[in-house]
C-alpha cells in the first residue's frame, strides 16, 4: 500500500509539471506570436510612414534622370536650392546651387575679362557689400552677395559660364589675385538674372569704390556745450588718423571763413559760434578720400551753422553768405579698392577633369508626389548619382 501510493504521487507530481509546463508554452507562444505580429504592424507603419514623407520631397533631377539632391528651400524665382559639399579642399565649405529648368544659379556672380563672359575668370570676395550694393534689379540692397558663403568664413562660390554656355559651371575663390586689374573686367555671368538665353552682361568696374562718408558728427557738440560726445555709428569707422594731418589747414580755413560771414551777419545780430571739428566716418575697409578735403569740411561745418540761424528777413545776408561759401562747396567721400580673386574651377567629385556641375544636363526637373503612397518600388542607384 505504502508503495502504490508513493507511485501515485510520483506520477501524479509528473502529470501536475506536464500541465503548467504545457500552459506556460502556450502563453509564450501567444505572447510571441503577438510581439511578432505587433513588431511587424510597427515596421510596416514606418516604412508607409518614410516612404510617404519620401513622396512629399522635392527631389531634382537632370535630363537624364540622375538626382542632384533634395531641395531645401526656394528662392525668390521658385527655383529649388540644394546644397554642394566641396570636399575637394583640406577644409570642406557648402554652397547653395539654384536649379531652374535650363541653368544653375548662384547668389554671386562671376567676372570675365573679355566680352560674352569668355577669358580670364575671376570672382569676388566673401561679402562684399561696397561693390555689390545694387542686384539685377538696379535697386539697393538687393545685391549679388551670398551671406551663406560670408558665415563659413571661407571660400566664395559662383556659378558662371560654362565650356557650352548654359547650364554653367561652379567656381570657387583662389588664394591668387585676379591676374587682371577690376577696371579690365568686361562682362560678368549673372546667373540670377532672369533671362532668355545666357544671362552673361556687359558691365564697367572702378578700380576703387566711392561711397559717401557719414558726417553726422562732424561738429564736436562738445564746444557747442553738448554733454556727450558724438560717435561713429556701428559698421563704420572714425577716420581721424586722415583728419588729424589737415587739422591746422582746416582750423585756419575755418576761423578766416567764420570771420567773414560774421562780417555779413552783423545786420541780423546773429553770428556764428565758434566750434571744433568732430569725427567724420567711413564703411570698414574704406579710407577717407583726401582730395578737397580741407574745403569740404568747413563747407560742411558751416553750411549746417548757417541752417541753424533765422535769415529769412535778411536776403541779402544769406546771399553774401552763399556767395563766400560756393568756392569751398564739395563732399566728403570714402574710397576702398575693388578685390577680385582668380577664379578656380571646382571639380567633380568623381572625375576630378570635369567641373563639379559639367556632367549635368539640361532640362532639369523635380519629382512629383506618389499618387499611391501605400505603394514605393526600389530601385537600384547609378553610379555618382547624388551629391
Amino acid at each position: 500500500m505504502l508503495y502504490e501510493r508513493t507511485n501515485r504521487l510520483r506520477y501524479l507530481r509528473r502529470q501536475g509539471g506536464f500541465v503548467i509546463t504545457l500552459e506556460l508554452i502556450i502563453i509564450i507562444s501567444i505572447l510571441g506570436f503577438g510581439t511578432l505580429v505587433g513588431i511587424v504592424m510597427v515596421r510596416d507603419a514606418l516604412v508607409k510612414h518614410y516612404m510617404a514623407k519620401q513622396s512629399s520631397k522635392t527631389l531634382v533631377a537632370d535630363a537624364a534622370g540622375r538626382v542632384l539632391g533634395e531641395a531645401i528651400d526656394f528662392d525668390e524665382h521658385d527655383a529649388p536650392r540644394i546644397f554642394f559639399l566641396d570636399r575637394s579642399q583640406q577644409t570642406a565649405y557648402r554652397t547653395l546651387i539654384g536649379v531652374r529648368d535650363d541653368r544653375f544659379t548662384s547668389r554671386e556672380a562671376v567676372y570675365y575679362s573679355g566680352s560674352a563672359c569668355t577669358g580670364v575668370a575671376c570672382i569676388k570676395t566673401i561679402s562684399d557689400e561696397l561693390t555689390s550694393s545694387r542686384g539685377t534689379d538696379y535697386l539697393s540692397g538687393t545685391g549679388n552677395v551670398s551671406y551663406f558663403n560670408a558665415l563659413q568664413s571661407g571660400l566664395n562660390y559662383g556659378v558662371g559660364r560654362g565650356d557650352r554656355g548654359l547650364p554653367g559651371h561652379l567656381f570657387r575663390e583662389s588664394p591668387l589675385n585676379c591676374p587682371i586689374a577690376p577696371s579690365q573686367i568686361q562682362s560678368r555671368w549673372m546667373s540670377q538674372k532672369v533671362a532668355s538665353g545666357e544671362p552673361c552682361e556687359s558691365i564697367n568696374l572702378e578700380d576703387e569704390i566711392k561711397s559717401p562718408a557719414f558726417t553726422g558728427c562732424l561738429i564736436d557738440t562738445s564746444s557747442l556745450g553738448g554733454a556727450v560726445a558724438c560717435d561713429c555709428p556701428e559698421s563704420l569707422k572714425d577716420q581721424g588718423d586722415i583728419l588729424s594731418l589737415y587739422g591746422a589747414a582746416i582750423e585756419t580755413l575755418l576761423d578766416s571763413t567764420v570771420l567773414t560771414l560774421n562780417s555779413a551777419l552783423l545786420i541780423t545780430g546773429q553770428q556764428i559760434p565758434s566750434v571744433d571739428v568732430g569725427k567724420i566716418c567711413c564703411p570698414m575697409n574704406s579710407d577717407l578720400d583726401e582730395g578737397e578735403l580741407v574745403n569740404s569740411v568747413v563747407y560742411i561745418v558751416l553750411e549746417e551753422l548757417v541752417t541753424q540761424l533765422d535769415l529769412a528777413s535778411f536776403p541779402t545776408a544769406q546771399q553774401s553768405i552763399n556767395t563766400a561759401l560756393a568756392p569751398l562747396a564739395g563732399e566728403l567721400s570714402c574710397s576702398s579698392p575693388t578685390i577680385l580673386k582668380a577664379a578656380d574651377s571646382v571639380p567633380d567629385p568623381i572625375d576630378p577633369n570635369e567641373n563639379a556641375l559639367g556632367t549635368f544636363a539640361a532640362p532639369f526637373w523635380v519629382n512629383l508626389p506618389s499618387a499611391a503612397p501605400d505603394e514605393w518600388y526600389s530601385v537600384t542607384p547609378r553610379e555618382g548619382e547624388g551629391w
